[in-house]
């Protein structure tokens, strides 16, 4: 299995040598609409898989309080503002047929990530000295359950983090190949999840990393107890194991859907993965609580929900049926494509979609796959994600809100990002706009409290960042009044 994943990886090598000697700027290839013969020709040639391989974080400042934005607090900027344009107009209803909900074109931003925010906040650095973080929980209680990717969970209670880890694990790292530490490991521990009867059995999901038997990289999603105390946890069964992993694209987010499933996301380490129905890398799989496949799968006999992702690692629920998800670009990096080289997505997925990697990128169409309803010609990349339900950020209510990571030598990431949806069409983007550009670095992780505060986790210290002294930190965002 391993010596597959060899020529992959060092035509990465070269691709990455030769790119950083060159200094060639990709040239676009999505800004323009896509028509499916088009497309259909392109994909003839090899698209490139897009790792956050090459980012790194400026350093981020001393750990203080922040206000982003006037006192106004006006809606953020419509997205044409930032140089979005649709691929094309969505159709005019006529006479004969009353006005409907038509699905809206992709948007593509050009250039800036996005206007600046409004919004006043306040931001508190609640705790730091953390290594990689990458997975929060609240807890009930008001602690914190937090993934370091080296494979210890910690606690925090009261602005500290325990010194004692609650587990410790023997994950899976690779060092970086061939010494590069643009090509170092994307795995580890990752995702943690609370059961949705926390409060009562105490037990959480954890997904990591680790080698089987045979040598090889794979993902194994735990199911764990919580002691009262807090301060130590006790198996109580896996899950699902043997998922699909390598070196980068290990996917790894936990959910619970509004049907009361449980669902992850896979990464795909090869491309072609993401179109193999016999392989879970590069789905979104969706199971019951047990790890059981539920009988109203797209198929009742597959975990797979939706398939043709590439890594992510954020989504939530529009409504009952329409999950929107960040989606990794292609970067041009393990194919060996210079001309391809951000694209980040936003999708919304539904029961059985294909999202269409590594066949179409960017605002491409093709018959039979899913079309983004916004994509940015340069890198973002994004991370975690959530629906903001809360009022206590009165002006972010149904607000989608992204973390994002952001490449070292690209100044469109490394912020928090608000994106506002038609209430009553998840596909029509009407905005976006963006908070703490380069203030913290690279951002991995956000949830919201029961309170509709704001928890973000900077991800600073892996191999892509500058590490302060004071390692990776855990942000608290609320509303600056």
């Amino acid at each position: 299995m391993a010596a597959l994943r060899i020529p992959s990886l060092a035509l990465a090598v070269v691709a990455f040598l030769t790119l950083a000697c060159s200094g060639a700027s990709p040239e676009p290839t999505a800004t323009e609409p896509v028509t499916p013969e088009a497309t259909a020709e392109r994909s003839a040639t090899p698209a490139a898989d897009r790792s956050e391989a090459g980012d790194a974080s400026m350093t981020p400042p001393a750990a203080t309080a922040t206000a982003t934005g006037p006192a106004s607090t006006p809606e953020p900027q419509a997205a044409a503002a930032t140089g979005t344009t649709p691929t094309q107009a969505p159709a005019e209803p006529t006479a004969a047929e009353p006005a409907k909900a038509e699905r809206a074109e992709c948007q593509l931003v050009r250039g800036e990530a996005g206007p600046p925010g409004q919004v006043e906040l306040r931001v508190e650095v609640i705790a730091e000295g953390l290594e990689i973080p990458w997975g929060l929980a609240v807890l009930p209680n008001g602690d914190l359950l937090v993934t370091e990717r080296p494979g210890r969970l910690r606690l925090v209670r009261g602005g500290e983090v325990v010194p004692e880890p609650v587990l410790e694990f023997g994950v899976s790292m690779p060092p970086p190949l061939y010494g590069l530490d643009l090509l170092g490991s994307e795995g580890g521990l990752l995702g943690v999840l609370l059961h949705p009867q926390f409060a009562a059995n105490r037990l959480f999901y954890l997904f990591y990393n680790i080698d089987n038997q045979d040598g090889a990289q794979v993902g194994r999603m735990e199911r764990y107890a919580l002691s009262t105390a807090g301060r130590s946890a006790s198996l109580d069964r896996v899950i699902l194991d043997n998922l699909p992993a390598g070196l980068h694209h290990q996917g790894g987010r936990m959910r619970l859907g509004p049907d009361g499933m449980l669902y992850v996301g896979v990464g795909a380490y090869e491309p072609h993965d993401a179109q193999d129905p016999g392989t879970l890398a590069g789905k979104l799989l969706r199971m019951d609580l047990e790890g059981a496949v539920p009988a109203d799968n797209p198929d009742p006999n597959s975990y797979i929900f939706a398939s043709g992702i590439r890594n992510s690692q954020g989504y939530d629920w529009f409504d009952d049926r329409h999950i929107v998800m960040v989606e990794h670009g292609p970067s041009g990096i393990e194919l060996g494509r210079q001309d391809l080289r951000g694209y980040d997505e936003i999708n919304v997925v539904t029961a059985g979609d294909n999202l269409g990697w590594p066949l179409v990128w960017g605002c491409d169409r093709r018959e039979g796959l899913v079309s983004p309803a916004l994509s940015w010609q340069e890198p973002v990349p994004p991370t975690g994600a959530i629906f903001y339900r809360s009022d206590l950020i009165p002006e972010w209510t149904g607000s989608f809100l992204i973390t994002t990571v952001g490449l070292d030598d690209r100044d469109t990431g490394r912020h928090l990002h608000r994106v506002v949806f038609d209430e009553d069409d998840p596909y029509n983007v009407l905005a976006h706009e963006i908070y703490l550009h380069n203030e913290y670095g690279r951002l991995r992780t956000i949830v919201a409290d029961a309170e509709g505060r704001l928890y973000v986790m900077t991800s600073n210290c892996d191999n892509r960042g500058t590490c302060p002294s004071q390692g990776d930190k855990i942000l608290r965002v609320g509303p600056a009044r």
